[in-house]
């Protein structure tokens, strides 16, 4: 970050970095202090200047510095570069030796950032400002001028106006010297009034091109990439970013997230969006197969291998080459098997299970899990060196909790691919079904809610998803505070808070004995009591 972006701090620091940046915090110590509101400009007011006109000389001057301005100034659209402009061309009208522009922040009392420019330097320079003079300027938009008295030998000449658009103040144009006999005077401060409504204007453009430029930019790399992916949350347009990083580069990808998050879905998109998309893409679940049949999955095996291998089988690794090998749940690979799917990263070769010759295979792998790996590390039950060469880049896929506004652009999506293949006609979801769905916490992330949705679809009846056909889990998270249905699921809601509590306050808390009582299984009946909100009420009871 350079030193024109940083903030101006409390009282008692420095505008920016640097030994020659400092702020002075009283009100200069001066006999002349100037200020102009924007009525009272001359220049802004054709009766002022007929009444009071400026030498024709000086006039001249001040129209040929109004054009070379509004000229320079109407092309440029880098932020930094025209904030130097500004400062150089206001310094062929006003003889300072330093100035500054300063942007507002959140409130005009409040300076966001500082450009410094000092008279024959290029760039970005540190410079004094006075913090009480600019904070007045941005305050009251009104332009100043000041005169401090010589003190201890040094004499100060200060303007500072503010910069508009509309009525909004965006910052302040600050000018100083301090050189014997250059004195700032009202006709510069007049001037400089006129035109700060067209410094304005061009900060804002400029500042608002800037805004597009990165919303643009934004947005493609959003559409620009192939996936099968729903969601447009920030959390989503992260991943999506992610993938058109790292779609184009050779480079292993490690993919964290819970069970459920669309962790393949991602790692389908970096193939399409990569140079191996023509070639083939194998997914292979690590936690679905024992350590032997993974090893044949992988590697494949020769005829003899082992009992019932009757014929040669290539592996997914041989089958992949030239493309791409998605690993899911890695944290699940024995031990056996990361040693040999190391060697495979390391040096692009294998041998078939039973076999003996080399087989060299080019694949990209990505692999993915929702088990923490450090852990595993220290553990001992996932190996260090490979852990470093799968965790070359990494994302991690965000859980439905973390990305509730895709819920709905989810459900019915689901909705719709599900009514087609049921031969149902369905039109979307209802309103307070989608409520209740935005206020469970959906632990099975996005494969859950695509499961609930089709059992919604299979046992409804209408054109609409109704709270009705929700699983029995999502209909109880939902709070009689949100204004769900007060009939007959609210009813049901307090009858079975009502018969848990009972069977547990009979059993004593003992959810294994309660869970014996009710006739359902304990892991159900510890769902229940979260969903029903009870933990609470049961410690009140203990």
């Amino acid at each position: 970050m350079s030193s024109a972006d940083k903030s101006l701090p409390s009282s008692s620091g420095a505008v920016l970095a640097g030994e020659e940046r400092s702020v002075r915090q009283e009100p200069p110590s001066s006999d002349k202090t100037l200020e102009l509101r924007p009525q009272d400009s001359v220049y802004l007011k054709e009766e002022k200047l007929l009444a009071a006109p400026p030498p024709i000389a000086l006039m001249a001057r001040d129209l040929a510095a109004f054009f070379r301005i509004s000229n320079a100034i109407g092309d440029i659209r880098d932020l930094d570069l025209l904030k130097r402009r500004l400062l150089e061309l206001i310094g062929e009208v006003v003889p300072a030796e330093r100035g500054a522009i300063v942007l507002a922040g959140e409130t005009p009392e409040e300076p966001d950032s500082v450009y410094g420019w000092r008279r024959g330097e290029p760039g970005d320079k540190s410079v004094p400002i006075d913090r009480s003079l600019v904070r007045k300027a941005l305050r009251e938009s009104e332009a100043i001028l000041a005169q401090e008295e010589p003190r201890q030998g040094q004499f100060r000449s200060v303007l500072c106006l503010p910069l508009t658009a509309g009525e909004r103040v965006l910052g302040a144009v600050y000018l100083e010297s301090g050189r014997e006999g250059v004195r700032f005077d009202e006709e510069q401060l007049q001037f400089l009034s006129a035109i700060s409504g067209i410094l304005g204007a061009a900060l804002e453009n400029t500042r608002n091109i800037a805004w597009l430029e990165r919303e643009n930019r934004r947005l493609r790399t959003g559409q620009a990439i192939k996936h099968e992916m729903i969601g447009s949350s920030p959390a989503m347009q992260k991943v999506y970013r992610f993938i058109a990083k790292v779609a184009p580069s050779e480079s292993t990808v490690l993919i964290r997230g819970e069970s459920g998050t669309g962790k393949e879905l991602a790692a389908r998109a970096i193939h399409m969006n990569s140079p191996r998309a023509e070639r083939p893409f194998l997914a292979i679940n690590c936690a679905a197969l024992t350590e032997t049949l993974l090893e044949s999955e992988l590697f494949g095996h020769e005829q003899g291998a082992f009992t019932g291998a009757t014929r040669r089988k290539r592996g997914k690794l041989e089958l992949a080459d030239g493309g791409t090998l998605f690993l899911d749940e890695l944290g699940d690979l024995a031990l056996g098997l990361q040693a040999k799917l190391l060697r495979v990263l390391q040096e692009s070769e294998f041998e078939r299970v039973g076999g003996t010759a080399t087989i060299r295979v080019d694949i990209r792998l990505i692999a993915a899990t929702n088990k923490c790996l450090e852990e595993a590390m220290r553990a001992a039950t996932f190996r260090e060196d490979l852990y470093y060469r799968l965790n070359v880049v990494a994302a991690v896929m965000p859980p439905l909790r973390e990305r509730a506004e895709d819920i709905p652009l989810l459900a019915n999506h689901f909705a719709l691919k599900h009514g087609g293949k049921s031969n149902r006609r369905i039109l979307g979801v209802s309103p307070e079904a989608e409520e209740c769905m935005l206020n469970y916490s959906w632990p099975g992330n996005v494969r859950e809610l695509e499961n609930a949705v089709e059992r919604a679809v299979v046992l409804g009846a209408g054109e609409f998803i109704e709270l009705d056909d929700l699983p029995e889990t999502v209909i109880e998270s939902a709070p009689s505070s949100r204004g769900y249905p007060q009939g007959y699921h609210q009813a049901v809601r307090q009858f079975k808070r009502e018969l848990l509590l009972k069977a547990l306050r009979q059993a004593g808390g003992n959810f294994s004995k309660a869970s014996r009582i009710l006739g359902i299984h304990p892991n159900y009946l510890h769902r229940l009591v979260t969903g029903l909100d009870l933990r609470e009420e049961l410690g009140k009871g203990s």
